[in-house]
Parts: C-alpha cells; sequence; structure tokens
C-alpha cells in the first residue's frame, strides 16, 4: 500500500502536461542541488578577498565554510524527515527561501560576524533543501525511472562543484565575492516558481504531524558537538581536552539518539531504514567513496598551487579534468538501474581508487592531471550513485527520512576525512620535516587504497537477493 498523499489525478489533465510538471520539478531539484555545489565550492576561492574586503583576515574567516558545513550536516536529518512529516513541497520552498535570503544578505555584509551569521543559517536552508530535493524527484516520477531521474539531478548539481572553484576565482577577480553569493538569488526564486507550479505537497501519512521533539534536539546537537570536534581537532590537537569533549560527548549523545528513537511511537529516524542490506552497504561504502573524495579535492589543490606553483585560477583549471569527471559520472548514476547495485558500487570505487593511486605515484603534471579526471569519474559516480541507489529500495513515504540520513552519513565521513588528512599533512609539513610533495601523494594514496579496499568489501558483502523499493 502506497502511504503517500497526492494532489487528486485530474482526468482531465493531458499526459504531456504531466511530463512538462515532472521535467519542472526536475529542474527545480537540480537547482537546488547546482546552487548548494557551486556555492560551497566557489566560496572558497573567494576567502582571501572577502577578508581583505571586510578587514580581518582569512583564518578569521574560517566559519564561513565551517560554521556553514557545520549547521548542514547537523539538520539534515531533521530536514528529510521533517518534510516527511509536514509536506515536501513547503520544506522545499522553505529551504530555498532561507538559502537565498541568507546569500542576498550574506553578500551585502559589511562585519565579518554578520557574514558568519548568514553563512551559519545558510547552512540550514542547504540542510533542508538537499534532501528535499532528492524526496520530491523520487516522489515525482515512476519506480522505473527513479534512478535516471536523480542521475540527472546530481549531473547538472555536479556542475557546479565542476566549474565552483574557477567561477569563484574568476567572479571574485573580476567583480566581488560579493557576487558568489548573490548568485543564489535568482537561482532560489525561480526553484520556489518551479515548485509552486510543479511539485506536489506529498508527504508520510503513515506518521500525524507531530515531531519527536526529543529526538530532534539530540540528534541536532549531537551532530554538531561532533562535527565541530573534527572541525577543531587539526587546529587543537586530536588530544586536547576540548576536542576529546566535543567528539565523545557528540558520539555519546547519538548513542542516546538511537535508543531514544528505538523507543519513540513515531521517530525522527526509522532505523528500519538500515534493515534493508542494500542501504546500509551502499550508504557505507558511499562514505569511504566521499571521504576519499575531500581529501583528493583538498589536497590537489594545495599541491598544484604550493608544489608545482599554480596561482588559484590556473589551479582551478587544471583540475576541472577531476570535476568534469565527477559530472559525468553523475549522470551516469541514474542509467544503472538494471545493473547489481554492488557491481556498480564497487566498480565505481576500484576506477576511483586505482586512479587516484596513480595520481599519487606519478610526478608528471600532465599525468597528475589525466588521472585525475578518471579519479573523478569513478568517486563521482560513488558520491551520485549512493543516494540515487538507497532512493530506489526505500519506501516512498520515507524518502525525506533516507536522503537526509544518507546525506549526513556521506557528508560527516568528509568532514573527518578531511579534518584527519589535515591534521597528518600539518603535523609531517612542519620544519624539517619531508617535502610537501612526498606527503601530499602519501596522504592522496591512502584515500585511493581506502576505496579500492572498500571495492573489494562490496563486491565480497554487498550482494542483496532483493534490491527492489521495500514496500513497493
Amino acid at each position: 500500500m502506497n502511504a503517500e498523499r497526492t494532489t487528486p489525478h485530474d482526468p482531465t489533465s493531458s499526459q504531456p502536461a504531466a511530463g512538462l510538471r515532472q521535467w519542472a520539478v526536475l529542474l527545480a531539484a537540480s537547482m537546488g542541488m547546482f546552487a548548494v555545489q557551486l556555492d560551497f565550492f566557489a566560496l572558497q576561492s573567494a576567502i582571501p578577498r572577502m577578508a581583505d574586503d571586510l578587514r580581518t583576515t582569512a583564518s578569521d574567516l574560517q566559519w564561513v565554510i565551517s560554521g556553514y558545513m557545520l549547521a548542514e550536516a547537523a539538520f539534515l536529518i531533521a530536514g528529510g524527515r521533517l518534510a516527511d512529516i509536514f509536506g515536501r513541497r513547503r520544506f522545499l520552498i522553505l529551504g530555498a527561501a532561507i538559502f537565498g535570503l541568507t546569500s542576498l544578505i550574506g553578500g551585502a555584509a559589511t562585519t565579518p560576524d554578520m557574514l558568519i551569521a548568514m553563512r551559519i543559517v545558510q547552512g540550514i536552508g542547504a540542510a533542508i533543501m538537499l534532501p528535499v530535493a532528492l524526496a520530491v524527484t523520487t516522489n515525482a516520477f515512476p519506480a522505473e525511472k527513479v534512478q535516471r531521474a536523480l542521475g540527472l539531478v546530481f549531473a547538472i548539481g555536479s556542475v557546479g562543484l565542476a566549474f565552483g572553484p574557477l567561477a569563484g576565482g574568476i567572479l571574485t577577480d573580476l567583480m566581488s565575492w560579493r557576487v558568489v553569493l548573490w548568485l543564489n538569488v535568482p537561482v532560489t526564486i525561480v526553484l520556489i516558481a518551479l515548485a509552486l507550479y510543479a511539485v506536489e505537497d506529498t508527504r508520510d501519512e503513515t506518521v500525524p504531524q507531530s515531531v519527536d521533539m526529543a529526538g530532534l534536539i539530540l540528534v541536532i546537537l549531537s551532530i554538531a558537538a561532533f562535527t565541530f570536534g573534527i572541525d577543531r581537532a587539526s587546529v587543537w590537537g586530536w588530544l586536547y581536552p576540548l576536542t576529546l569533549t566535543f567528539i565523545i560527548g557528540g558520539l555519546a549523545g547519538l548513542v542516546v539518539f538511537v535508543t531514544v528513537e528505538t523507543r519513540a511511537r513515531y521517530p525522527l529516524l526509522d532505523l528500519s531504514l538500515f534493515r534493508i542490506k542494500t542501504f546500509s552497504v551502499m550508504t557505507a561504502a558511499g562514505s569511504v567513496g566521499n571521504g576519499a573524495t575531500t581529501i583528493i579535492i583538498f589536497l590537489s589543490m594545495v599541491f598544484l598551487q604550493e608544489v608545482e606553483g599554480l596561482d588559484p585560477i590556473e589551479a582551478g583549471t587544471a583540475f576541472v579534468t577531476f570535476s568534469l569527471g565527477y559530472a559525468l559520472a553523475s549522470l551516469a548514476s541514474g542509467r544503472m538501474q538494471h545493473t547489481p547495485p554492488w557491481i556498480a558500487m564497487s566498480c565505481g570505487l576500484a576506477l576511483g581508487g586505482l586512479a587516484t593511486l596513480f595520481m599519487a605515484s606519478t610526478a608528471n603534471l600532465g599525468l597528475f592531471i589525466a588521472f585525475a579526471a578518471l579519479s573523478g569519474l569513478g568517486l563521482g559516480f560513488v558520491w551520485a550513485y549512493t543516494s540515487v541507489v538507497t532512493q530506489s529500495v526505500v519506501p516512498k513515504e520515507k524518502a525525506g527520512a533516507a536522503s537526509g540520513t544518507v546525506l549526513t552519513v556521506l557528508i560527516s565521513a568528509g568532514g573527518i576525512a578531511l579534518a584527519i588528512a589535515i591534521s597528518i599533512y600539518e603535523s609531517y609539513t612542519s620544519e624539517g620535516a619531508p617535502n610537501q610533495g612526498a606527503v601530499i601523494r602519501a596522504i592522496v594514496g591512502s584515500a585511493g587504497i581506502a576505496a579500492i579496499a572498500a571495492a573489494a568489501t562490496v563486491a565480497l558483502f554487498g550482494r542483496s537477493s532483493n534490491p527492489s523499493r521495500a514496500g513497493s
């Protein structure tokens, strides 16, 4: 039985009109994904100029990035599940409105504190918009077309990733860092208009319109504490008491959260999702892939600028090969509905891991860039396919919760991997330590080995006898 509530079908409506609405939903979801990806990667290129304009230092503006990531990670599960309960269209519009308005105000900021505050709230908007964009796409298309539709959403979103660093550098140099934020405003306005026109306000009819407040507070505070501790570890040190307090406190809070959810009548997080083997295995594998991706992107940009001597725009241009591979693979992820998930995922991880190892082993810049394209192809597939395949195996009424859960795990894994990589990099590149290039190659190579190991694990244990949509 389908527990979705949808707008009653109008027998006078034509099939072309229905198809047009599906394309409008797809475009709305893609614009949300594109805006978030472009904003995050483009803004990183603008930090130095932003610091000069606001009369502060780049290190003082680290919370422009960290605060955004912290808020996004903390609210993803809540955003997806609340949309399931209260209506996905209204939450897609709410997330887009928050994201666009904070971009407008943040772009006009006159002080660092004002900008950081807007970025934190903007992260909440992104945390609502991302999982709901995937959920409304899942609900707009029949089961046999869901994977292809989601693959297209990720492909369009990945264009923002592909050109984000380059676009950020060019816009900042030619105009202003403020334009990078203001770009989000027209995008979110169009998204809201499309949502009002095409998106049906579906929700999970199996639960009442009430919120598991204990679970909501616990998951937000726990993930926020854990993420903050991981973020600060590279600055304070992993064994610094305050670092350990946040990390251990966050983990303890998550244990309490799971305990509360097992006893709640209508939990915020439906733990039954993890009893779907494909959902659990693909989420775990995707986490390794996203962890490897964050390490590769960060350290490759350091390598290209500090070791190879390229300026930020040249480095962004050189690394477009990785990003374009990433975007193309996202499109391919939606066309694998007839391939067993364990085969698709293990191949993506293996390709990304092997190419990454070659990146780490070559001293030739041209070969590095070429292998980066293959690495992006494999790991981009893993990032998109994780959400595509997990959406295809969960009941439609739980689409928002499932998407929020998967994105939380993937983004948190990326944050942890990056913090560990930065900590290792900084400890080995101190005075008298080995050269930067050798350290970067070692860490990037380790990321490649992790991806290959994950591919082998999925190939051995990832076979699922029932990969079809649960409850369908």
